[in-house]
């Protein structure tokens, strides 16, 4: 007779041959009273998709239609940043920039909102990159926030530190916004590093067990299932499903939270 724990064994030691499914959200937050102060690492390597965050619950989010969505504050790709903004999305998003200043001098000398900002919303610009043509073309981002860092002949992005902000996409918040990086540990770019602070919390609906992403209230093999189908592509999550998937809390989707599952299961 086969048991289900015969099969959790088996499924554990056959689990290696799963491919990683790329998902790189790494963050530490501070809340002092209603002060967010919070660092963050996204991938956004990726030369044709945009990585969407939102600033209010510091996580990656997935809209259906960007340009309609609330969901998202900003959102990343490579080099680029945009708004939820103009041409971007039908939110009240934005951001200002004063070159004049540095956050390595002003991050926690500036009063925000004493601030006279000059919001710019997102328009059409012409250096984005065609891998097929390596040739540079048009896109959508917010011009404010393409001051954030430049390339020198040797490829490299050199950071400004400039003073920025970003409004939220319902227009009510001023976030400072401080991208500080652009390369992983690894040297490979497009992992930006960003740190932010707005006078808000965070704020999550996601109230689910850890592990529990058919949102059934319990945690079985079909959580398991569920996880594993997810890393191959055949069905996506949803935000809080993203949330609660990431068992191991490493920023990633991939064998070791099906693994760290099993366990939970077996234990």
């Amino acid at each position: 007779m086969i048991l289900v724990e015969d099969i959790l064994y088996s499924l554990k030691l056959n689990l290696i041959k799963i491919m990683n499914r790329k998902i790189l959200i790494l963050f530490y937050f501070n809340i002092l009273f209603t002060q967010v102060d919070t660092t963050i690492t996204i991938d956004a390597s990726d030369y044709n998709n945009w990585t969407y965050f939102s600033l209010r619950t510091a996580e990656i989010v997935y809209p259906q239609d960007p340009l309609s969505s609330n969901d998202w504050d900003i959102a990343f790709q490579r080099k680029h940043i945009k708004t939820n903004s103009g041409l971007s999305g039908d939110g009240y998003g934005g951001a200002s920039v004063d070159s004049t200043v540095t956050w390595i001098d002003e991050w926690s000398n500036i009063d925000s909102s004493t601030i006279n900002h000059e919001w710019i919303e997102d328009s059409i610009l012409n250096d984005f990159y065609d891998l097929t043509t390596h040739t540079f073309g048009p896109g959508i981002k917010n011009a404010a926030l393409n001051s954030w860092g430049w390339f020198d002949d040797e490829y490299q992005l050199n950071v400004t530190h400039y003073v920025m902000h970003v409004l939220t996409s319902d227009g009510e918040d001023i976030v400072k916004f401080w991208p500080f990086s652009y390369y992983n540990n690894n040297g490979q770019g497009g992992f930006l590093s960003f740190r932010y602070s707005g006078d808000f919390e965070f704020t999550s609906s996601c109230n689910y067990i850890s592990g529990d992403v058919t949102m059934d209230q319990q945690i079985n093999v079909t959580d398991i299932i569920s996880i594993v189908n997810n890393i191959l592509n055949f069905i996506n999550y949803n935000d809080c499903q993203l949330q609660i998937a990431d068992i191991n809390q490493d920023g990633f989707i991939n064998v070791t939270d099906v693994i760290a599952l099993v366990n939970i299961i077996i234990d």
